[in-house]
C-alpha cells in the first residue's frame, strides 16, 4: 500500500516525509523489520522501542512512527511524530485492511470475570436469531463457524484487524468480543470504531502487576464505554457507577427490582443449573414491563449474572424472548464449571477461576450442591502476575473447601515453590492442605483421596491445553491427565 494512503487518517503532530513509497508491512518489533516496513516505537513499562530505531533502520525500515524524539535522533530519517503510538498502530492496521469493522456491529464485554461466558451466551442468542456472527476471545475465535486459535483475550491490532477482515469477507453481521483491561489501556481496539453495545460484568482484584492500583484498573475498564453507543452495566457492582453516562444510552441489570433488567424467583438446582424469571423493567423502555423464564445448565450465582447480561443484550437488540430463552437453555462453555464425564464415584469439575472472587464464587456454588461430600480444590497462581492475590486465594480456597492441593499454574519465570509459599501465607495453620509442585501429581493426589460423593475442583487452567514453566510452554491437558490417571487405576 502507498504510504500517503496508509497514513491519511493518522493523527500526525509532526513529520518530514516527502516520498510516497510503497509500504510492505507494519511492525513494532525491530527484529521483524524488512525493507520498506513501517517501524512503530512503543514505550512500555519494560522496554522502549525508540532504543531500537538503529536496528530497524539497518533492517530496511522506510518510516518510523515515534512518540518522542530521542536525543540522538537523526532528523533526516523519515518519521511521523504522534501522541499515541499504540492508537496509531491500531489505526494503521485498520487502514491496511480497509477498515474491516466498519459495517459490523460489535458487542464488547469487559470485566474481571465472566467475559468468556457472556460472549459465548450472546453469540448463541445471535446464532439462534439467524444472524451471521463472529466471536473473538480467550478460548478461541470463531468466524461464521470457522475456528481460529486465540493467543490473548483480546488480540493485538495486527491480528485483530486480520480477524475482522475475515469476518467482513464472510459477511458477518455481529462480532462479540472479550475486551480486556490490558487491551483498553494499550488502545488495541482503537481501529475498530464504535461498539454497538459495551457490557460490564464486574470488577474484583486482578492484573495489579500491570495497572498498579484498583483505580487504574477500573479506569481502564471504563474506556470501553467511551467507545460504545449503548452501555449495559451490572447494577450490583459499585464500579458501574463510574461508567455511567459515558455512552449515549445506559442500561443496567441485577437482582434488585430497580434495575432495567432483573432476576426474580431465582432457583439454584445444584449441578443441574439455574432457573429464574427474567424481568424487563419498564423505566427505560417504551413498552410495558415483561418477564419470561430462563433455565440454564450453568451453575451458581455468577451465572445468574452472566445469563442476565446476555439476555439483556438480546432484548436491547430486539431479539424475541423465546429465542433468548432457548439459546440460554443449551449453552455450555469449555472450561467454565465443566463437569467431566468420568467413571468414578466422585465428581470432577474444571474451571478457569484464577482470581480471588472467581474462586470463591465457584467454590460456594459447589458447596450448594455437594451434599455430605467433601470439596477437594486443586489450584495455583500464575507467575509474573499480581502477587497480592496469592494469599487471598489461599485463604478463600481453605475456607471454602475441605482439602486443598496447592500446585503450579503457569509459573512462567518464577520458581513454583515461591508462588506456593505466597499462597500458603494466607492459609490458616489448622486448614487441611498439601503442596504438590507437579500439577499432574497434584491432580492424582486429589483423585486418590476422593471418596464417593466428593467433588474435585481443578481451578485455574479451564480451557487451557498448556502449562508455562521456566520459560518453556508445553502441552498439558487436564482432561487428558484425568483420563490417563483413571486408565492407570483400572
Amino acid at each position: 500500500m502507498k504510504l500517503f494512503d496508509l497514513i491519511k487518517n493518522l493523527d500526525i503532530e509532526e513529520t518530514n516525509i516527502k516520498e510516497n513509497v510503497e509500504i510492505c508491512s507494519i511492525t513494532a518489533d525491530s527484529r521483524e523489520v524488512k525493507k520498506d516496513y513501517i517501524f512503530i516505537c512503543h514505550k512500555g513499562s519494560k522496554t522502549d522501542g525508540h532504543k531500537y530505531i538503529g536496528e530497524a533502520l539497518k533492517n530496511g525500515a522506510a518510516l518510523l512512527i515515534i512518540g518522542y524524539k530521542p536525543e540522538d535522533f537523526d532528523g533526516n530519517t523519515p518519521y511521523i511524530l504522534v501522541k499515541n503510538t499504540r492508537a496509531a498502530e491500531a489505526g494503521l492496521w485498520a487502514r491496511w485492511h480497509n477498515y474491516p469493522a466498519e459495517n459490523i456491529k460489535i458487542i464488547g464485554v469487559t470485566g474481571t470475570n465472566g467475559k468468556t461466558s457472556v460472549t459465548y451466551m450472546i453469540k448463541k442468542i445471535l446464532d439462534e436469531a439467524g444472524y451471521k456472527t463472529a466471536l473473538f476471545g480467550t478460548i478461541k475465535s470463531v468466524i461464521d463457524g470457522v475456528e481460529y486459535d486465540s493467543k490473548l483475550t483480546t488480540s493485538d491490532p495486527r491480528d485483530l484487524a486480520g480477524l475482522f477482515a475475515a469476518a467482513r469477507d464472510a459477511c458477518v453481521e455481529y462480532a462479540v468480543m472479550e475486551v480486556s483491561s490490558h487491551a483498553l489501556a494499550l488502545d488495541k481496539t482503537a481501529g475498530l470504531g464504535e461498539f454497538e453495545i459495551g457490557v460490564f460484568t464486574n470488577l474484583t482484584q486482578d492484573h495489579l502487576d500491570f495497572h498498579g492500583t484498583m483505580e487504574n484498573y477500573r479506569k481502564a475498564k471504563a474506556e470501553l464505554f467511551k467507545k460504545s453507543k449503548i452501555a449495559l452495566l451490572n447494577a450490583d457492582d459499585e464500579a458501574s457507577f463510574s461508567m455511567l453516562n459515558r455512552s449515549i444510552k445506559n442500561y443496567n441489570y441485577g437482582t434488585a427490582k430497580y434495575a432495567d433488567f432483573y432476576a426474580d424467583n431465582i432457583i439454584y438446582k445444584g449441578a443441574d443449573g439455574i432457573e429464574y424469571d427474567f424481568c424487563v423493567g419498564g423505566a427505560s423502555f417504551d413498552e410495558v414491563a415483561s418477564k419470561f423464564k430462563i433455565k440454564s445448565p450453568t451453575v451458581g450465582e455468577f451465572n445468574v449474572y452472566n445469563t442476565m447480561a446476555a439476555a439483556a443484550c438480546g432484548i436491547i437488540l430486539g431479539i424475541d424472548e423465546k429465542i433468548i430463552a432457548s439459546a440460554l437453555s443449551e449453552v455450555k462453555i469449555r472450561g467454565r464449571m465443566e463437569r467431566l464425564d468420568i467413571d468414578a464415584p466422585y465428581s470432577l469439575f474444571i474451571d478457569y477461576a484464577h482470581t480471588p472472587d472467581a474462586l470463591e464464587s465457584v467454590l460456594k456454588a459447589i458447596r450448594g450442591f455437594c451434599g455430605k461430600g467433601r470439596i477437594i480444590c486443586v489450584f495455583g497462581c500464575g507467575g509474573d502476575r499480581d502477587k497480592g492475590k496469592r494469599p487471598q486465594m489461599g485463604r478463600i480456597a481453605a475456607e471454602n473447601s475441605d482439602f486443598c492441593v496447592i500446585t503450579s499454574d503457569n509459573s512462567r519465570t518464577e520458581e513454583p515453590i515461591e508462588i506456593i509459599r505466597d499462597i500458603i501465607a494466607g492459609i490458616d495453620i489448622k486448614s487441611a492442605y498439601e503442596p504438590v509442585i507437579d500439577r499432574r501429581k497434584a491432580i492424582e493426589l486429589a483423585m486418590n483421596i476422593a471418596n464417593a460423593g466428593d467433588i474435585i475442583l481443578l481451578a485455574g487452567k479451564g480451557h487451557e491445553e498448556y502449562i508455562d514453566e521456566q520459560g518453556e510452554v508445553r502441552h498439558f491437558s487436564e482432561r487428558e491427565v484425568v483420563a490417563e490417571i483413571l486408565k492407570d487405576k483400572s
